[in-house]
């Protein structure tokens, strides 16, 4: 977080954190909360491979960035690699409560600033929304990892007709923004 200038009190406005490495803390951890192994798993947030292994979390090792709905319900995370692994993203499973082509990072909190500004931003990433948001500008949001959705398109339509993309002049983000 340091390297990209994000200081701890923007971490902790966006509830930023990180999953440590090891296989049975967060098991263990919801445990003692109350969520058993079948609920975690419901949950995405264990995985079993292959039947018969031990759950293993589906977060390992990551920071964590916690992906709300627009009535602001904590409902997935996205886990971004810091130490060059693959995936570089990782989202949440699709659950009952998670679609990700259903939400947008940040719309939550961006709500009210959308309406007062009468626009509404859209960048790729977590990083590009926090960064956006530290910097003084509040009506931003993300799509979570997939391209623009008609679903995110609607929804961001609730809250204003002015819509901007602020995508990356890379390829990918020229691709999305045509598309």
């Amino acid at each position: 977080l340091a390297q990209r200038g994000i200081t701890r009190e923007v971490a902790e406005r966006f509830h930023l954190g990180y999953a440590p490495r090891a296989i049975g803390a967060l098991r263990r951890h919801l445990e003692v909360l109350g969520f058993d192994i079948a609920r975690q798993l419901e949950a995405g947030v264990q995985l079993v491979r292959e039947p018969g292994d031990e759950p293993r979390p589906r977060f390992r090792g990551r920071l964590m960035f916690p992906i709300h709905d627009a009535r602001g319900n904590a409902v997935g995370f996205g886990g971004r690699s810091i130490d060059g692994s693959e995936p570089k993203y990782l989202n949440s499973s699709e659950s009952p409560i998670f679609h990700k082509g259903q939400l947008l990072y940040n719309l939550h909190a961006a709500r009210h600033p959308i309406r007062k500004a009468e626009r509404v931003l859209v960048v790729e990433g977590y990083f590009d929304v926090v960064r956006t948001v530290a910097a003084g500008i509040e009506e931003v949001v993300a799509p979570l990892g997939t391209a623009l959705t008609v679903e995110q398109a609607h929804l961001m339509r609730r809250y204003s007709n002015n819509v901007f993309l602020l995508y990356d002049s890379d390829q990918a983000g020229l691709k999305a923004t045509f598309r």
